[in-house]
């Protein structure tokens, strides 16, 4: 009897721990996305602005879904690249990185 309460308790426990583990994986992922893009964008937009766009490199996709490669027609319009996080957990949790290739400015929207 007191076997089937220690196991009842464990398993209440993961019911309530995995769902929130991830949740937090997914929210882990969507972080590091938006600092892999701002890292990405920043030296981008330098090797751009000092006339070396040859230098621009493919984004690393590490754990990013590729926003594209900016180009001088971009940095000079202000146009976003949109980077798409990997799923690790639970997809309502999803959050874009969208970043202006004029600014360097990047944020997370649904």
């Amino acid at each position: 009897m007191e076997l089937m309460i220690v196991v009842a308790i464990i398993a209440l426990l993961a019911a309530i721990a995995l769902p929130q583990y991830r949740n937090y994986t997914q929210r882990s992922m969507n972080n590091a996305c938006m600092a892999e893009a701002k890292s990405y964008m920043s030296t981008s937009v330098a090797y751009i602005s000092s006339g070396d766009e040859g230098s621009v490199l493919e984004p690393p996709n590490i754990s990013c879904a590729s926003g594209g490669k900016p180009t001088k027609a971009d940095y000079d319009n202000g146009n976003t690249l949109i980077f798409v996080p990997r799923q690790r957990g639970n997809a309502d949790l999803l959050r874009n990185t969208v970043c202006n290739v004029g600014s360097t400015s990047c944020n997370q929207q649904p």
